[in-house]
């Protein structure tokens, strides 16, 4: 039976033994994305990803250590091979360093800051970083280039990744009052006849609170559980009304919202 994978905040910490990395226990990450010790590798009785099953595809002597987060639990800089695996082809080992050493420079962002210098939770201590930010990151970090399933994984986090940048740098310098107002313009005018500041407030917020965790609603629930949230206080809520704003809202790319 797999194992139950972990948290995405215990990502310094090798899931099979529980041990955090270190120079002993070096991490290797999977083309999965899973990542575990070199020592818990070395007993794997199949070349299997113990979480998932996924096949991996080189010989585990073939697989690095994941030199970007053991960074993060050494103290001093990491010494690591400057020559690229002989595994990959001479026009790719060049393409391959590079990304490696992207790779490491983008994992120190998910160093906590010293006391006082942020907030929220990266791997135990404070970021500067959203979580969602933070999830990104740790995502790409712990992607095996060597497996061309790796490689692509890569490529969509870091695509998920530039995507989150530009919202939340979107988000910091817009002013929340006319944001507000624009929205509610777009509103009325798909014809939305549901007036009133409070209840137009209410709604947002409901929304919100739904999406806030990530997960995948169809517009359907989404739209019900808004209903029944106002029904004891907005009687003449409707689905109708309550489905325009979240068809503007998809539509507008605020979020994703599947179909039923």
């Amino acid at each position: 039976m797999p194992i139950q994978g972990p948290q995405w905040t215990e990502f310094l910490t090798c899931p099979i033994c529980l041990f955090e990395f270190n120079r002993d226990r070096g991490p290797v990450s999977l083309s999965c994305g899973h990542t575990i010790c070199k020592t818990c590798l070395q007993q794997l009785h199949r070349k299997r990803c113990p979480f998932d099953q996924s096949v991996i595809g080189l010989d585990l002597e073939q697989l690095p250590l994941n030199w970007a987060l053991l960074q993060l639990v050494t103290a001093g800089e990491v010494a690591r091979p400057q020559a690229p695996p002989s595994s990959l082809a001479p026009h790719e080992q060049q393409a391959y360093l590079s990304a490696i050493r992207c790779i490491e420079e983008l994992a120190l962002f998910l160093k906590p800051l010293p006391p006082g210098g942020g907030s929220g939770g990266g791997a135990g201590g404070p970021s500067v970083l959203s979580r969602s930010m933070q999830r990104k990151l740790v995502t790409i970090v712990t992607c095996q280039l060597l497996e061309p399933e790796g490689r692509s994984r890569a490529l969509r986090a870091c695509r998920s990744l530039g995507e989150r940048t530009v919202t939340e740098l979107i988000l910091h310098h817009q002013n929340p009052a006319q944001l507000s107002a624009n929205l509610w313009a777009a509103v009325r005018a798909r014809g939305c006849q549901f007036l009133g500041p409070a209840m137009q407030e209410e709604v947002l917020r409901l929304v919100l609170l739904a999406l806030e965790e990530g997960y995948a609603l169809s517009r359907k629930v989404l739209v019900m559980f808004v209903v029944q949230r106002l029904e004891p206080h907005f009687p003449q809520a409707s689905k109708t009304s309550i489905g325009h704003v979240v068809q503007l809202l998809y539509r507008a790319s605020c979020f994703k919202a599947a179909n039923g």
